[in-house]
């Protein structure tokens, strides 16, 4: 057996028992899984592309202190086969067509709208917002160099298609970064305009990663007009205040929100955080988790499963101090879940009563299936995180400009107060993600995970209670047929996800009628969402005249003969949400 090397105590805050050693151990020799060998026959399948190896390596760090943001991002870093932490990867994630390898190794804009099925066009009239922290003093220029690289829409300051604010909308920049969200901003802007190339992007750089600072730059981006803004920060969720709470809660707006790389409540810090992260745990934002995306040869979707560099099979690395990554989530200790959550067939699987579980919709977020984006800036001469040109960047910073940006290609919110509902209304266009689990165990199970909840750190994987029992068929860290906690709904099959949708109803009736002479119509009707059903009726006769019920049955009298009406039924369901249908009526 190796002996874990003093370093463990910067992860296991708590002294670690000779049997918790020897769990440990257990768990290390544990036999492959499913999951692990989903993801090698992914990133294997493809034989005519070369196998590397990689590390993460964090953009921002870890949160440090309450009310204090970091941002999502990591960057793969290539190393020689045998390097502590090492993970083989495959080039633009198996793609090997050409136009289909960035720079660096990575996805390209095309691979993304290949690989979710999302247009190259759209997006006009649909402004994206991005709030990060610091200034970038070369985004205008990078993202121009991206656009040239890959042939996109030319997008900059000059032609009013990217605007860069401080966090009250003024023209006075904060200060140079010198920790790493350089390379946040510049994933989030060419993400943005790599998915939709007609939107409008205003980059909204707060003067520090605070919550007062983050909270002002988010209710800036809505003021100035944003139709979706896309935040790829987070904190536990302890470090809430009503301020940045309420900077969150904008009806209307398309507000998404990277659920973290730290797993499920932030289990691979081991800190005995057991809470997600914000702003992904309000329930007025879109939370959005991470998966590994992995694609054949012409960047076609081959497969994907729950993004987690963790888990038993790396313990190793934790005892090294290696970067990690996981998609975050996890089931809120403060914020309750909506109705179209706890309304869910599968709901009582997943644990959280009636607190809301991260999270809604997934997209890709492993840096070894990372995207490819220019940053040239240096830091400021700091210890920057990366050597400043074209870098493969993963984490779900990734992941929630996609989505914002998809949003965006749909028409927004659509007067949706809450736009999450859209997602659980189209639960059959999303791509149901059933492999891998963002928790200690990734999806093994009681069966092959020895019981890891025994650390001393509470709960790290929803396989076992925190008193150490067994469960079986828990969503909350596993993926699932059908909703669970990492990925929500599923990731972006096409546009169809995002859009509006509501109740359907049809009529049911005489065709033809005679004039004064009462006769009856009814409506028969079916609702999308979880827990949703028709409210209210409202009939538009055709004739001027109208009548609203509450039940599917109204009865009329057309007053003139000879002409043919349309009857038009319009329900509303208990979201809110409203449908309609006609039906023709020869009156003679």
């Amino acid at each position: 057996m190796r002996h874990f090397p003093t370093r463990i105590s910067r992860y296991w805050p708590t002294a670690v028992t000779a049997s918790a050693a020897v769990g440990l151990a257990v768990i290390m020799t544990a036999p492959a899984t499913a999951a692990t060998a989903t993801r090698t026959a992914g990133s294997s399948a493809e034989p005519h592309a070369v196998t590397r190896y990689a590390v993460g390596e964090r953009v921002c760090g870890t949160p440090r202190r309450a009310h204090m943001a970091a941002c999502d991002a990591e960057i793969r870093k290539v190393v020689k086969k045998g390097t502590k932490g090492a993970r083989p990867f495959k080039i633009a994630a198996g793609a090997t067509k050409p136009d289909t390898i960035g720079p660096a190794g990575g996805l390209t804009p095309g691979d993304l709208g290949t690989a979710y099925g999302l247009p190259t066009t759209g997006g006009h009239g649909q402004t994206v917002a991005i709030v990060d922290a610091y200034n970038d003093p070369g985004i205008n220029a990078d993202l121009q160099t991206f656009d040239t690289n890959y042939g996109l829409t030319s997008c900059s300051t000059t032609n009013g298609c990217l605007k860069v604010v401080n966090e009250t909308g003024g023209s006075a920049l904060p200060p140079d970064d010198t920790s790493g969200w350089s390379v946040e901003e510049s994933l989030d802007v060419e993400t943005v305009h790599s998915v939709c190339q007609g939107c409008k992007i205003i980059l909204v750089e707060a003067t520090s990663p605070s919550n007062s600072d983050l909270a002002t730059a988010e209710n800036t981006a809505v003021a100035l007009g944003a139709n979706e803004v896309t935040n790829s920060f987070g904190e536990p969720e302890s470090g809430t205040s009503p301020g940045f709470q309420a900077a969150f809660n904008h009806p209307g707006v398309v507000i998404t929100a990277s659920s973290g790389d730290d797993g499920f409540d932030f289990y691979d810090l081991l800190a005995s955080y057991n809470e997600p992260s914000i702003p992904a745990a309000y329930n007025t934002t879109v939370s959005v988790g991470g998966t590994s995306l992995y694609l054949n040869q012409t960047a076609n979707r081959q497969s994907e499963s729950v993004w987690n560099d963790n888990g038993p099979r790396d313990v190793l690395q934790q005892a090294f101090g290696e970067a990690l990554g996981a998609g975050g989530g996890g089931c809120s200790t403060l914020f309750s879940a909506r109705r179209w959550q706890t309304s869910l067939s599968v709901w009582g699987r997943t644990g959280c009563g009636s607190n809301r579980l991260d999270n809604d919709v997934a997209a890709d977020a492993d840096y070894l299936t990372g995207f490819d984006i220019y940053d040239s800036y240096n830091c400021g001469s700091a210890p920057c995180p990366s050597t400043p040109g074209w870098l493969t960047v993963g984490g779900t910073s990734l992941s929630s400009p996609i989505i914002a940006s998809a949003y965006a290609l749909a028409g927004g919110a659509r007067g949706v107060a809450y736009p999450a509902l859209t997602l659980y209304g189209h639960q059959r266009n999303a791509d149901d993600i059933t492999t891998g689990g963002n928790g200690w165990c990734d999806g093994e199970g009681a069966s092959q995970c020895p019981n890891p909840n025994s650390s001393g750190n509470g709960l790290v994987d929803c396989s076992y209670t925190a008193g150490g029992i067994p469960t079986v068929g828990i969503r909350t860290c596993d993926a699932s047929l059908g909703y669970d906690g990492p990925t929500g709904v599923g990731t972006p099959n096409g546009l169809a996800l995002f859009i509006r949708t509501g109740p359907s109803a049809t009529i049911s009736g005489p065709a033809t009628v005679t004039h004064h002479t009462s006769r009856t119509w009814t409506a028969s009707t079916s609702d999308p969402f979880p827990g949703g059903a028709v409210t209210s009726y409202k009939w538009n006769w055709g004739d001027g005249t109208t009548t609203t019920t509450s039940t599917g049955s109204a009865s009329h009298t057309y007053a003139t003969g000879g002409v043919t009406r349309t009857i038009t039924l319009t329900v509303t369901d208990s979201y809110g949400m409203t449908g309609s249908t006609t039906f023709k009526v020869k009156v003679n």
